[in-house]
Order: C-alpha cells, then structure tokens, then sequence
C-alpha cells in the first residue's frame, strides 16, 4: 500500500534519515527544499523521490543510487541529484528489470568518464523536462532498454565519450531535446533511434541501427557530423546539418528534404535523395548506388569538384539542380553518371574523366577534361 511521507524538519515530518531506515515498496518521499545525502551506492526500492520546491535546485540529494533485482520502479520529480564521488549517479544492474523515471529533474555530474544514467539491465527509461550535466547517458552491451526522451537536455561535449552511448538492444526515442555533445550507437548494437524536433552536436550510427530523424539538426561542421556506417538503414526528413553526412559499408540510407554541406558515400552502401540540397561539395565512391530527384548539387571555393564518382559508383539523377560555382565534375574509373538537368548556374560545364560512354546528362551542355 502507498504511503505519503512528508520529510523535513516541521512537527508533521519524518527526519530524512528516519525516513530512508524505515521505507518500504511503494513509498512516495516528499521532501521540503534543502541538501540531502544519501549512504554511497544506495540500493533502491520500489520507491518515488518528490521535491516540494519551485525548482530542482531546490532539493538537491548528494550521493548515486542503484536499481537492482528487487526494483521495480524509481521516480524522481523535482529533484537536483549531485555525484561527487566518481560512480554512476543512478547505475542500473545487469540483474535489474526496472522502470526509471526522471521528471523536472537535474543530475550533475562530475565532467568525467561516469555516466549520469548507467543501464547494464533491463530499463524503461523516461526523462521529461529533465538535465543530465556533466555525465552521459550511458546504455552498455547486456542493456534491454526501451527510452523516451522530451523536452530534455543532455550537456556533456566530451571529445573522448559520447553524451548518450548505445550498445545492447532496444529503442531510444529522442523528441524536442538538446544533446551538447555526441549521440553514438555501436558496432554490436541491435536498436532503433528516433530523433525528432531535436538539436544534436554529433550524431555517429554504427551496428544494426534503424534510424528515424525528422526535423532535427546536426551542428558540428567537420565530414562526420553525421557518419553512418555498418548494416544501419535511416530515414531523414526535413533536417539540416552545418558540416558533413558521410556514409560507408552497407548502410541503406533515404534523405528527404534535407540540407547539408557536404556528402561522402563510400563501400556498398545506397542513398535516395529527395528534395535536397548539398551547398559545397559531394562524393560518391566504390560500389555505391545513388538516386536523386529535385536535388541542388552545388560547389564550394575549397573543393575542387562539386560533384565526383569514382571506382564504379553510380549516380542516376532526374529534375537536379546544378551550381558547379566554378569547380569540376569527376566520373573516375569506372563510374557511371546518368542526369536529368532542370537548372543550372552556368551554360556548360567541365567534366573530368576518361570515357564520355559513362557519362549520359541531358538539359545541359557539357564537354570532357582528360585526367592524367
């Protein structure tokens, strides 16, 4: 049976540690603003933590806490959790098949390899209007998840781990949230990532990753802002990306809508553009197959060619739009190029390569330049 225990220094309230020797499954704990602190590691219960403040910050709990076997489900609402020692603020056992739930809540980690959320077992996690700072939301190999992330933030731009790492297998579903720093899947991971209305420094997708990202961007300006690799599919819908999208292996990958600066295919894998737009530079190499329709090939003053195919990629295109600004295409080797012009920024252009039977492009002048 739920209990209420108010907990504070009034007449009517249980002292804190009174109330955390005598708790049983189900209690729901109502602390008044103040500073907390709880025994290191401390096992959870089945049990909700409630602030009463106006904020967070208000109540604040020193310590790190562990969901095990014997937990069922964790709450925390209105609360600021600090980790001064170096553990995981919340560690969630390989043992554990557990409910976690964090609302108008705030960890505080301490800017190092923890994490602030650590899944080992079974979890549904679920964070609203919450803040993870300084620790990374953290799923590990033997992880069974499912998420669900909104309206939250995670601020841990590390260069060496990621703000949210995800091995193991399950569904972690992102929504009108900030990540400052990157989101990673790996080699091994078996999950589907839903990204939505949200804002991502760095976005790396590796294993068997089935991805969904709609209306969201990617804002680091380096080749891999957004690299996605292996055996992952994804589908991209209205989002935009300040630097590169690059892709290998044998990624099935279908982009709607979207704008990027730059684009790297590469290995076996195959790419659908729809509505698109690339502003300075794009590159498909190998194997690759590449589709698109109503999509903006534009050039940048520090690539020398907007457009380039090499090995044996193919590209067939219909309705495109091509802006060289200056630069070269290239189809090297044996690449194939089949284009369907709509507009282009100039009367004609300069194609780098070796063969004109590779090269089929109708709706704009063009004349071959030898390659050494």
């Amino acid at each position: 049976m739920t209990r209420l225990v108010k907990v504070g220094s009034a007449g009517d309230e249980v002292e804190w540690k009174e109330a955390l020797k005598n708790i049983q499954p189900d209690d729901v704990l109502l602390l008044e603003p103040g500073y907390y602190q709880i025994e290191p590691g401390f096992n959870v219960v089945d049990l909700t933590i409630k602030g009463t403040g106006s904020s967070p910050e208000d109540t604040v709990i020193e310590g790190y806490f562990v969901l095990g076997e014997d937990c069922s489900f964790f709450t925390l609402e209105n609360i600021a959790l600090n980790t001064k020692t170096k553990n995981n603020a919340i560690f969630v056992e390989y043992a554990a098949n557990t409910y976690l739930t964090m609302r108008n809540a705030v960890i505080h980690g301490g800017n190092d390899d923890t994490a602030g959320i650590a899944i080992n077992g079974k979890c549904t996690l679920e964070l609203f209007s919450t803040k993870i700072v300084g620790a990374s939301l953290s799923l590990f190999e033997s992880a069974d998840f499912r998420i669900t992330m909104n309206d939250s933030l995670i601020d841990y731009p590390s260069d060496k781990y990621a703000a949210i790492g995800i091995q193991g297998k399950g569904t972690a579903i992102i929504s009108s949230s900030k990540i400052n720093g990157s989101v990673s899947t790996y080699p091994g991971s078996n999950s589907e990532l839903d990204i939505n209305n949200s804002q991502i420094d760095k976005l790396l997708v590796h294993g068997s990753t089935w991805m969904n990202m709609i209306n969201s961007s990617i804002l680091a300006r380096d080749d891999t802002a957004l690299y996605l690799s292996d055996e992952s599919w994804a589908n991209i819908i209205r989002c935009t990306f300040a630097g590169g999208v690059f892709v290998d292996k044998k990624v099935k990958l279908i982009m709607q809508n979207c704008r990027m600066d730059r684009l790297i295919v590469c290995d076996q894998a195959q790419i659908t553009l729809n509505n698109c737009t690339i502003l300075s530079h794009a590159d498909f190499q190998d194997q690759v197959k590449a589709d698109a329709t109503r999509t903006a090939f534009s050039g940048g003053n520090h690539f020398e060619y907007f457009l380039a195919l090499n090995k044996n990629a193919i590209l067939k295109g219909k309705d495109l739009i091509l802006n060289p600004n200056g630069s070269l295409m290239a189809v090297h080797d044996n690449s194939r190029i089949k284009l369907k012009v709509l507009s282009a920024s100039q009367e004609s252009i300069d194609i780098e390569g070796l063969s004109e039977s590779n090269i089929d492009i109708i709706g704009l002048k063009w004349k071959i330049k030898k390659n050494d």
